[in-house]
């Protein structure tokens, strides 16, 4: 009998308690292979890490790593893949709702195909290479959609170019092979493409799970930010990766 991969799941955390707390409970219900989740936070001020570190003697599959300030999306996610002891490793965004087989389907994909390097789920609130319309309103509605859609199926997997950063797979071997995100893309935004262009350019390809649904509320702390201060980043990181690359990012 194969052995079960052992996966890290990293998770960036930045206020936002009752987004992550549904998270983590649908993680622990919904992952069936061994693993451990690594909570980064990136300077909570709601509570977030008392709530992580009063949580952590009961679970020793949780791992807490604190930031004191918010050093943006990349930086926060390379301290937890730092200390990622797993065989793959998941970046999920804490605003996600993990449900069943959400990680079973993808580890299938990476058996058979053997140089996939990036796997991602599709979702609601995505690149529109991953979007999937739904009429999910509750948990309730999201549990019952996922238990429906998420089925085995190989004919849905789709080679791609893209992943949106919200939940990207990946074996520990492509980051040693590409190294951690960069983190000059700051606050976040286009270090997905950037990631997901490096891990092609290392001959490894990247796939997008179409059996598999990931449910995503969207963004909780950029939207704090506001949208005129959104744009200025995506902005900045989009002029940034065309210096990087010479070339415009896969989606304009």
């Amino acid at each position: 009998m194969t052995k079960k991969p052992f996966v890290s799941i990293v998770t960036l955390t930045h206020n936002e308690w009752p987004y992550t707390q549904l998270c983590l409970a649908n993680i622990r219900k919904h992952t069936h292979v061994p693993h451990e989740v690594i909570v980064v936070d990136n300077g909570s001020t709601d509570g977030t890490v008392a709530r992580l570190r009063d949580s952590e003697p009961r679970s020793p599959w949780l791992r807490v790593v604190e930031n004191k300030a918010n050093r943006g999306f990349p930086a926060g996610m390379n301290r937890g893949m730092e200390r990622a002891r797993g065989d793959y490793i998941v970046l999920l965004n804490n605003d996600t709702v993990p449900s069943f087989r959400w990680l079973d389907n993808p580890l299938h994909l990476f058996q058979e195909k053997r140089r996939a390097g990036i796997v991602g789920p599709v979702s609601n609130r995505v690149i529109r290479q991953q979007k999937v319309k739904t009429r999910c309103r509750s948990v309730t509605d999201i549990h019952r959609f996922s238990r429906r859609y998420n089925r085995l199926n190989p004919a849905k997997w789709k080679k791609t170019k893209l992943l949106s950063g919200f939940c990207m797979i990946f074996p520990r071997q492509l980051m040693e092979d590409i190294g951690e995100l960069d983190e000059r893309f700051g606050a976040g935004t286009y270090e997905d493409d950037d990631y997901c262009l490096r891990a092609q350019m290392a001959g490894y390809t990247c796939w997008i799970a179409g059996d598999t649904y990931v449910h995503h509320f969207g963004n909780r702390s950029f939207k704090r930010r506001g949208r005129r201060e959104f744009r200025k980043i995506l902005r900045q990181n989009r002029q940034y990766y065309m210096y990087k690359w010479g070339k415009k990012p896969v989606n304009g």
